[in-house]
Protein backbone atom coordinates (compact mmCIF):
# COMPACT_ATOMS: atom_id res chain seq x y z
CA UNK A 1 0.00 0.00 0.00
CA UNK A 2 1.38 3.40 -0.89
CA UNK A 3 0.44 6.77 0.45
CA UNK A 4 0.85 9.93 -1.53
CA UNK A 5 1.09 13.29 0.17
CA UNK A 6 -1.62 15.59 -1.12
CA UNK A 7 -0.94 19.29 -0.73
CA UNK A 8 -4.01 21.21 -1.78
CA UNK A 9 -3.38 24.83 -2.54
CA UNK A 10 -6.14 27.39 -2.14
CA UNK A 11 -5.66 30.48 -4.24
CA UNK A 12 -7.60 33.68 -3.86
CA UNK A 13 -8.97 34.98 -7.14
CA UNK A 14 -6.72 37.81 -8.31
CA UNK A 15 -9.18 39.23 -10.84
CA UNK A 16 -12.25 39.38 -8.58
CA UNK A 17 -12.43 43.16 -8.76
CA UNK A 18 -12.11 43.07 -12.54
CA UNK A 19 -14.99 40.65 -12.86
CA UNK A 20 -17.18 42.88 -10.76
CA UNK A 21 -16.43 45.85 -13.00
CA UNK A 22 -16.83 44.00 -16.30
CA UNK A 23 -18.64 40.69 -15.74
CA UNK A 24 -18.30 38.10 -18.44
CA UNK A 25 -21.58 36.97 -19.99
CA UNK A 26 -22.30 33.26 -19.46
CA UNK A 27 -25.06 31.07 -20.80
CA UNK A 28 -28.01 31.15 -18.42
CA UNK A 29 -28.42 27.35 -18.38
CA UNK A 30 -24.78 26.76 -17.44
CA UNK A 31 -24.94 29.36 -14.68
CA UNK A 32 -28.11 27.83 -13.25
CA UNK A 33 -26.55 24.35 -13.28
CA UNK A 34 -23.40 25.61 -11.55
CA UNK A 35 -25.36 27.25 -8.73
CA UNK A 36 -27.55 24.19 -8.28
CA UNK A 37 -24.54 21.88 -8.13
CA UNK A 38 -22.90 23.98 -5.44
CA UNK A 39 -26.10 24.03 -3.38
CA UNK A 40 -26.09 20.20 -3.55
CA UNK A 41 -22.48 20.09 -2.36
CA UNK A 42 -20.97 18.91 -5.65
CA UNK A 43 -17.80 20.80 -6.50
CA UNK A 44 -15.82 20.73 -9.69
CA UNK A 45 -13.14 18.45 -8.18
CA UNK A 46 -15.51 15.88 -6.65
CA UNK A 47 -15.56 13.51 -9.62
CA UNK A 48 -11.75 13.62 -9.91
CA UNK A 49 -11.28 12.75 -6.25
CA UNK A 50 -13.94 10.03 -6.36
CA UNK A 51 -12.28 8.48 -9.42
CA UNK A 52 -8.85 8.50 -7.76
CA UNK A 53 -10.26 6.88 -4.61
CA UNK A 54 -12.14 4.32 -6.67
CA UNK A 55 -9.01 3.39 -8.64
CA UNK A 56 -6.97 2.99 -5.47
CA UNK A 57 -9.73 0.92 -3.87
CA UNK A 58 -9.94 -1.34 -6.94
CA UNK A 59 -6.16 -1.80 -6.93
CA UNK A 60 -6.15 -2.83 -3.26
CA UNK A 61 -9.12 -5.17 -3.71
CA UNK A 62 -7.48 -6.90 -6.69
CA UNK A 63 -4.27 -7.40 -4.71
CA UNK A 64 -6.21 -8.68 -1.69
CA UNK A 65 -8.08 -11.19 -3.86
CA UNK A 66 -4.81 -13.03 -4.40
CA UNK A 67 -4.42 -13.55 -0.64
CA UNK A 68 -6.42 -15.73 1.77
CA UNK A 69 -9.22 -14.00 3.67
CA UNK A 70 -7.58 -15.01 6.95
CA UNK A 71 -3.76 -15.12 6.81
CA UNK A 72 -2.04 -18.35 7.81
CA UNK A 73 -0.35 -16.72 10.80
CA UNK A 74 -3.75 -15.69 12.20
CA UNK A 75 -5.22 -19.16 11.64
CA UNK A 76 -2.23 -20.72 13.39
CA UNK A 77 -2.54 -18.30 16.30
CA UNK A 78 -6.24 -19.04 16.76
CA UNK A 79 -5.70 -22.80 16.46
CA UNK A 80 -3.45 -22.73 19.52
CA UNK A 81 -6.53 -21.79 21.55
CA UNK A 82 -4.56 -19.68 24.05
CA UNK A 83 -5.36 -16.07 23.20
CA UNK A 84 -8.65 -14.59 22.04
CA UNK A 85 -8.53 -11.69 19.57
CA UNK A 86 -10.91 -8.78 20.07
CA UNK A 87 -10.77 -6.66 16.93
CA UNK A 88 -13.56 -4.31 15.84
CA UNK A 89 -13.21 -3.22 12.17
CA UNK A 90 -12.41 0.47 11.90
CA UNK A 91 -11.25 0.82 15.50
CA UNK A 92 -7.61 1.45 16.34
CA UNK A 93 -7.30 -0.82 19.39
CA UNK A 94 -6.76 -4.57 19.27
CA UNK A 95 -6.98 -6.64 22.46
CA UNK A 96 -5.67 -10.13 23.14
CA UNK A 97 -6.98 -11.91 26.25
CA UNK A 98 -6.24 -15.23 27.91
CA UNK A 99 -6.62 -17.12 31.17
CA UNK A 100 -3.63 -18.30 33.22
CA UNK A 101 -4.66 -20.07 36.39
CA UNK A 102 -6.67 -17.57 38.44
CA UNK A 103 -5.38 -14.69 36.30
CA UNK A 104 -6.95 -12.83 33.41
CA UNK A 105 -4.33 -11.35 31.09
CA UNK A 106 -5.18 -8.60 28.60
CA UNK A 107 -2.73 -7.17 26.06
CA UNK A 108 -3.80 -4.06 24.12
CA UNK A 109 -2.03 -2.41 21.19
CA UNK A 110 -2.90 0.13 18.50
CA UNK A 111 -2.35 -0.13 14.75
CA UNK A 112 -1.77 3.63 14.51
CA UNK A 113 1.75 2.96 15.80
CA UNK A 114 2.58 1.80 12.27
CA UNK A 115 2.10 5.39 11.05
CA UNK A 116 5.32 6.40 12.80
CA UNK A 117 7.44 4.24 10.49
CA UNK A 118 9.27 6.48 8.04
CA UNK A 119 11.51 5.95 5.05
CA UNK A 120 14.74 7.94 5.36
CA UNK A 121 15.25 10.79 2.87
CA UNK A 122 18.69 11.23 1.33
CA UNK A 123 19.40 14.13 -1.05
CA UNK A 124 15.68 14.75 -1.35
CA UNK A 125 14.86 11.20 -2.44
CA UNK A 126 13.50 8.22 -0.46
CA UNK A 127 16.34 5.87 0.40
CA UNK A 128 15.54 2.39 -0.93
CA UNK A 129 18.57 0.53 0.30
CA UNK A 130 18.81 -2.56 2.47
CA UNK A 131 21.82 -1.07 4.23
CA UNK A 132 19.84 1.97 5.39
CA UNK A 133 17.73 1.49 8.49
CA UNK A 134 14.27 3.14 8.52
CA UNK A 135 13.75 6.17 10.73
CA UNK A 136 11.39 6.19 13.68
CA UNK A 137 10.47 3.42 16.09
CA UNK A 138 10.69 -0.22 15.07
CA UNK A 139 8.25 -1.35 17.72
CA UNK A 140 4.61 -1.33 18.79
CA UNK A 141 3.72 -0.03 22.25
CA UNK A 142 1.54 -2.44 24.23
CA UNK A 143 -0.30 -2.29 27.54
CA UNK A 144 -0.55 -5.51 29.56
CA UNK A 145 -3.00 -5.82 32.46
CA UNK A 146 -3.01 -8.86 34.75
CA UNK A 147 -5.87 -9.27 37.21
CA UNK A 148 -6.59 -11.98 39.80
CA UNK A 149 -10.09 -13.00 40.80
CA UNK A 150 -9.49 -12.57 44.56
CA UNK A 151 -7.15 -9.57 44.42
CA UNK A 152 -8.38 -5.94 44.41
CA UNK A 153 -5.42 -4.63 42.44
CA UNK A 154 -4.16 -5.18 38.89
CA UNK A 155 -0.62 -5.38 37.60
CA UNK A 156 -0.11 -3.04 34.64
CA UNK A 157 2.94 -3.47 32.44
CA UNK A 158 4.01 -1.13 29.64
CA UNK A 159 5.77 -3.00 26.86
CA UNK A 160 7.29 -2.42 23.45
CA UNK A 161 7.97 -5.06 20.82
CA UNK A 162 11.63 -5.51 19.94
CA UNK A 163 13.91 -7.97 18.15
CA UNK A 164 14.10 -10.19 21.24
CA UNK A 165 10.36 -10.14 21.94
CA UNK A 166 9.07 -7.55 24.38
CA UNK A 167 10.96 -4.82 26.18
CA UNK A 168 9.45 -3.85 29.54
CA UNK A 169 9.39 -0.10 30.14
CA UNK A 170 7.29 0.22 33.30
CA UNK A 171 5.41 -1.84 35.90
CA UNK A 172 2.81 -0.57 38.36
CA UNK A 173 -0.10 -1.81 40.48
CA UNK A 174 -3.47 -0.01 40.35
CA UNK A 175 -7.00 -0.64 41.52
CA UNK A 176 -8.76 -2.83 38.97
CA UNK A 177 -11.14 -0.11 37.83
CA UNK A 178 -8.30 2.36 37.31
CA UNK A 179 -6.07 -0.15 35.52
CA UNK A 180 -8.80 -0.93 32.99
CA UNK A 181 -10.02 2.64 32.53
CA UNK A 182 -9.51 3.55 28.88
CA UNK A 183 -8.78 6.79 27.07
CA UNK A 184 -6.95 9.96 28.04
CA UNK A 185 -8.84 10.25 31.32
CA UNK A 186 -7.59 6.86 32.47
CA UNK A 187 -4.02 7.69 31.44
CA UNK A 188 -4.18 10.99 33.32
CA UNK A 189 -5.49 9.39 36.52
CA UNK A 190 -2.84 6.67 36.44
CA UNK A 191 -0.11 9.27 35.99
CA UNK A 192 -1.22 10.89 39.24
CA UNK A 193 -0.25 7.65 41.06
CA UNK A 194 3.24 6.41 41.79
CA UNK A 195 4.18 4.35 38.74
CA UNK A 196 7.30 2.78 40.18
CA UNK A 197 10.89 3.23 38.96
CA UNK A 198 11.99 2.94 35.37
CA UNK A 199 12.29 -0.74 34.64
CA UNK A 200 15.90 -0.53 33.47
CA UNK A 201 16.82 1.08 36.81
CA UNK A 202 15.85 -2.09 38.69
CA UNK A 203 18.41 -4.64 39.78
CA UNK A 204 19.36 -6.93 36.90
CA UNK A 205 18.11 -10.00 38.76
CA UNK A 206 14.70 -8.35 39.23
CA UNK A 207 14.54 -7.45 35.53
CA UNK A 208 15.33 -11.00 34.47
CA UNK A 209 12.78 -12.43 36.92
CA UNK A 210 10.07 -10.14 35.54
CA UNK A 211 10.88 -11.16 31.96
CA UNK A 212 10.63 -14.83 32.91
CA UNK A 213 7.34 -14.13 34.75
CA UNK A 214 5.80 -12.68 31.57
CA UNK A 215 7.29 -15.31 29.25
CA UNK A 216 5.69 -18.07 31.35
CA UNK A 217 2.34 -16.40 30.62
CA UNK A 218 2.96 -16.38 26.89
CA UNK A 219 4.14 -12.78 26.62
CA UNK A 220 7.21 -13.74 24.65
CA UNK A 221 8.98 -13.31 21.32
CA UNK A 222 6.36 -15.30 19.41
CA UNK A 223 3.58 -13.04 20.69
CA UNK A 224 5.61 -9.92 19.84
CA UNK A 225 6.02 -11.18 16.26
CA UNK A 226 2.28 -11.81 16.06
CA UNK A 227 1.48 -8.26 17.26
CA UNK A 228 3.66 -6.73 14.54
CA UNK A 229 2.20 -8.95 11.80
CA UNK A 230 -1.37 -8.41 12.96
CA UNK A 231 -0.92 -4.63 12.98
CA UNK A 232 0.09 -4.72 9.32
CA UNK A 233 -2.79 -7.08 8.45
CA UNK A 234 -5.44 -4.99 10.22
CA UNK A 235 -4.10 -1.68 8.94
CA UNK A 236 -4.40 -2.94 5.36
CA UNK A 237 -7.99 -4.14 5.88
CA UNK A 238 -9.05 -0.89 7.51
CA UNK A 239 -7.33 1.13 4.78
CA UNK A 240 -9.38 -0.61 2.07
CA UNK A 241 -12.57 0.05 4.05
CA UNK A 242 -11.54 3.69 4.56
CA UNK A 243 -11.07 4.19 0.82
CA UNK A 244 -14.56 2.88 0.14
CA UNK A 245 -16.17 5.01 2.87
CA UNK A 246 -14.48 8.23 1.78
CA UNK A 247 -15.33 7.60 -1.88
CA UNK A 248 -18.94 6.97 -0.95
CA UNK A 249 -19.12 10.24 0.97
CA UNK A 250 -17.59 12.26 -1.88
CA UNK A 251 -19.98 10.75 -4.44
CA UNK A 252 -23.14 11.48 -2.44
Amino acid sequence: MSFRALRPVLRASSNLAARRVAPVARPLALRAFSLTARRMGNGETDSTLAAALSAEHKFEIENASQLPEVPAFVESFKTQGIWEIQDIPGEDDVTLTRKFGNETIKLTFQISDLDSFETPIIDGEPAINEEVEPNGPTSIACSLVITKSATPGSLMVDLETCDEGFEITNIAVYEKALAEREGAEGDWERRSKYMGPQFDHLDQAVQEAFSAYLAERGVDEALADFVLSYCEHKEQKDYVSWLDQVRGFVEQ
